[in-house]
């Protein structure tokens, strides 16, 4: 009888649910969503408790597809750098803080005076940012102490989809290296940054690497989810770990780009790469024993999807009519305005930004709006911004001379425009490899890494045996050209805007 492996990618909007045979075959997946709560300050959270009513409802249809007792194993891809509050008893305290809240700017800079940015930076891997969990933990033992206090361990998604199923607090080393309380070169909790933060060591689980089994499906979660109890659950990574796993990014040299919601570069090397202007950063890889130089933007897709909610109202529309996709029309119009979009640039930073810039306070803008601008230039400005913001990061990784061997992998839902992913290839100026299967990346990468749990696969470089490169995009020369004119005025109008992003802050 043949087994499979079951894979929760945990996104920012909803839950990918894959189902893949252990020879690699993708047999089913489901996709579906659940809230993001905005509040003031920056403040975005999620409820764990629809997380988890989402993977139970997903994994229900999964196993319509198999017998379930052939579930060799279930593992998890899930957005970083959340936290997620719990009591001894595993009760939620509050709703799950999540990667995209801004609003411990405050606690950000509590860090600097007390440890220092430098001595932080080469300590964690990582430059000081309220985008992370230990800044979010600060917040929360300063603006709500009785939860703070009460707080038995703080988890990432997926570590609290692994409780639920197991009734064990634990995290890996992918999640554990961005809640920036983790020392990079130590492979472990930096307890010196906890000391200085003022948070308590004993809040934060145990580390054990992705690829472990942590544990079983109880009976409890058993009759919730469908899964058999005793189903071995193996721990996964977070997105950006399970990412690289998923496109072969497990050895010196190999990179690739995800442009999800947020999206990054990252590079895979033997020892953290400390970047002299702190503009990309390290996170440790699923296998410990390597570390990835990336660069991540909070919102790619998000400017997309910005855009298609607020500009592209005549697609939607028309998608409405004739049955044919939004995006297919929205390509189509943003493609009647040429590379460069008649002179209009669009800054994606609508979530403040990470890589490059590390700036919570900036905000996304058009600059150089005119009357000849159709909102068709709008719409390509918006693609063309993020794709400039992509080659900011890369360009930051090439300025620190790391090695990048064969062609690149892209992946991710924004990689199906043709616009976007030719301006991306056109700014790297490299080849691009797409797969047959751009937004399942992460759901592989965790089912490899079930596999691997269970005994299935001998290492984790296995991604061939679940996907394979259908395209390579080419740079074209003549809009190479155009983009390196471009993108140093990229740069140059947002610290012209920096001033103005912190007022309006």
């Amino acid at each position: 009888m043949s087994k499979y492996l079951i894979a929760h990618d945990l996104g920012t909007s909803g839950d990918k649910a894959t189902l893949f045979c252990e020879d690699g075959t993708l047999i089913h997946s489901v996709t579906k969503a659940y809230p993001i709560y905005y509040g003031e300050k920056g403040a975005v959270e999620q409820n764990p408790e629809e997380w988890w009513q989402v993977v139970c409802e997903t994994t229900q249809e999964l196993l319509t597809k198999v017998d379930p007792h052939s579930v060799a194993a279930v593992s998890f891809s899930g957005q970083m750098m959340g936290c997620t509050c719990m009591d001894r008893e595993g009760r939620l305290l509050r709703n799950s803080i999540i990667w995209a809240d801004t609003r411990s700017v405050a606690q950000e800079k509590i860090i600097e005076e007390r440890y220092g940015r430098e001595k932080f930076f080469h300590t964690t891997g990582f430059r000081l940012n309220p985008s992370y969990s230990i800044t979010k933990l600060m917040w929360v033992k300063e603006h709500e102490p009785e939860i703070y206090r009460n707080t038995y361990k703080t988890l990432c998604c997926k570590d609290y989809i692994v409780y639920r199923l197991t009734g064990v607090f634990v995290t890996d080393h992918t999640d554990a290296s961005l809640t920036l309380a983790y020392d990079i070169n130590k492979r472990g909790w930096a307890y010196d940054v906890m000391e200085a933060a003022g948070v308590d060591p004993e809040k934060f689980p145990a580390i054990e690497k992705s690829a472990t089994v942590v544990g079983e499906v109880t009976r409890e979660a058993s009759a919730q989810c469908g899964l058999p109890m005793g189903t071995p659950v193996v721990l996964g990574s977070g997105d950006g770990g399970a990412g690289r796993v998923g496109t072969g990014v497990v050895k010196p040299g190999r990179s690739y780009s995800s442009l999800g919601t947020s999206a990054w570069v990252s590079v895979c090397t033997e020892q953290p790469v400390f970047d002299a202007k702190e503009r990309v950063v390290n996170v440790v890889n699923a296998d410990p024993e390597y570390v990835t130089v990336s660069g991540t933007m909070q919102a790619c897709g998000a400017s997309i999807n910005w855009m298609r909610e607020n500009l592209c109202q005549e697609e939607i529309a028309l998608a409405r009519e004739t049955g044919i996709s939004k995006y297919e029309y929205i390509n189509a119009n943003a493609a009647k305005s040429p590379v460069g979009a008649n002179g209009l640039l669009f800054l994606p930073y609508l979530h403040g930004e990470r890589a490059p810039h590390w700036n919570a306070h900036a905000r996304g803008c058009f600059i150089g709006l005119t009357m000849k601008h159709t909102v068709n230039d709008m719409k390509r400005a918006v693609m063309e911004g993020v794709a400039l913001n992509m080659g900011l990061i890369f360009q930051a990784i090439r300025e620190n001379d790391i090695a990048i061997a064969g062609t690149p992998k892209v992946i991710g839902g924004c990689i199906k425009s043709p616009i976007v992913k030719q301006a991306l290839a056109d700014i790297y100026n490299i080849d691009l490899a797409l797969t047959n299967l751009p937004d399942e990346a992460t759901s592989m990468g965790a089912a490899i890494l079930a596999g691997c749990g269970v005994g299935l696969y001998p290492h984790q470089d296995m991604c061939e045996r679940f996907s394979r490169v259908v395209e390579t995009v080419h740079p074209i020369p003549e809009n190479v050209r155009k983009y390196r004119e471009i993108l140093p005025v990229f740069q140059e109008a947002y610290e012209a805007l920096r001033d103005v992003f912190e007022k309006l802050a």
